[in-house]
């Protein structure tokens, strides 16, 4: 059964977006198939993973402009007399195993029908089936694709649209960057996830004869991402060291307790694992139990990134050349870019550890 991952924190400019494909595509490097699911609806995921052009051409053609999230669902929020139906989902740039399904920049209009549907718990049976269209929608492609894992990434919000897309998810990460407002969020993110997710258990059996019913799942807490940050001397500058380290602090002193009461964790010791599994790989700045790793700012190989069609971690001499990138600059764009596979080979194998039947 495949895995499905949300991205997640309502503090928006974490990198959760950049954060999806790179670990996306790692695991495919993995051997496993994967799904990107664009449900922000700033369609940025789509735009990164089928390249610019692609993205342009894929929203005017008559044989795939209606092959999106939106449009996928629209026969339930919509009252139309027909069932969900999967699609074959066009494939990242230069990776076959890398399924997208292409999100909308107006999935936001269902968020008041969903809204009203939660609300009402299962009250009205007109809208039943509101609340398990995206998670059944989904389920669809998985096994239309042979699925292994499901990234979900969410809009920055804490409406009902985010809320259904959490409820249908195994498990969930928190990208985080090192500013003050990412700390603020971290101190109310919990209480918003349990309270999503308590609705969603006593409200499970509401659903149980409806079309679509809900995901019957726990999301777990796989940790966080602290990305974004400038680096000094393949540390991070001392500034976001420090905010970094606070974000972790109130990760383990307040985050985890509150959803580890609502069962929402791994086991433990695997968390420990993880860290002293990658401890030696990653920079010694990587301190937090929780956190995945730590993901400095890509600088200019973003650039080099989007023109060449592959992550960070992919590019090679030839990419950076094409990039006019020569010289001690390409010596050291060398360095990071094999940092940077280190670090997502460290949140991958972390991931795969987290999810395994040990540890859920």
């Amino acid at each position: 059964m495949p895995k499905r991952i949300a991205l997640f924190n309502h503090k928006g400019g974490t990198g959760k977006t950049i954060s999806a494909y790179h670990i996306g595509w790692k695991l495919t490097q993995h051997g496993k198939n994967v799904l990107l699911v664009d449900g922000d609806s700033q369609v940025n995921l789509t735009a990164l993973s089928l390249g610019f052009d692609v993205f342009d051409s894929y929203y005017d053609n008559e044989e795939t402009k209606t092959k999106n999230l939106k449009d996928a669902v629209a026969p339930i929020f919509e009252g139309k007399p027909a069932a969900l139906e999967a699609f074959d989902c066009p494939t990242a740039l230069n990776n076959d195993k890398l399924f997208v399904l292409p999100g909308h920049a107006d999935l936001a209009s269902y968020e008041g029908q969903i809204s009203l549907a939660q609300e009402t718990a299962g009250s009205l049976s007109v809208m039943k089936n509101l609340p398990g269209a995206l998670h059944a929608f989904i389920e669809l492609v998985e096994e239309r694709h042979n699925i292994d894992y499901t990234l979900i990434d969410l809009n920055p919000g804490l409406g009902a649209i985010n809320q259904n897309f959490f409820m249908a998810s195994d498990a969930f990460i928190v990208p985080t960057n090192p500013d003050p407002f990412s700390l603020m969020a971290i101190g109310t993110l919990g209480s918003h996830l349990v309270r999503w997710n308590e609705w969603k258990q006593s409200n499970f059996g509401k659903f149980a004869d409806a079309d679509y019913p809900l995901h019957q799942s726990t999301p777990v807490f796989l940790g966080t991402l602290n990305s974004r940050f400038n680096k000094h001397a393949s540390k991070a500058a001392r500034k976001f060291d420090i905010r970094i380290k606070k974000i972790d602090e109130r990760v383990e002193e307040s985050f985890v307790p509150r959803i580890r009461n609502a069962g929402m964790t791994v086991k433990e010791e695997c968390y420990a694992k993880a860290f002293l599994d990658w401890k030696d790989v990653l920079t010694k700045d990587n301190t937090g139990k929780y956190a995945l790793a730590r993901i400095p700012d890509f600088q200019g190989l973003i650039h080099t990134s989007n023109l060449s069609g592959v992550p960070i971690y992919l590019l090679d001499e030839d990419s950076l050349k094409s990039d006019e990138i020569v010289g001690v600059v390409k010596e050291n764009a060398m360095k990071n870019i094999a940092s940077f596979d280190n670090i997502y080979e460290a949140i991958t194998s972390k991931i795969e550890m987290l999810l395994s039947d040990d540890c859920c």
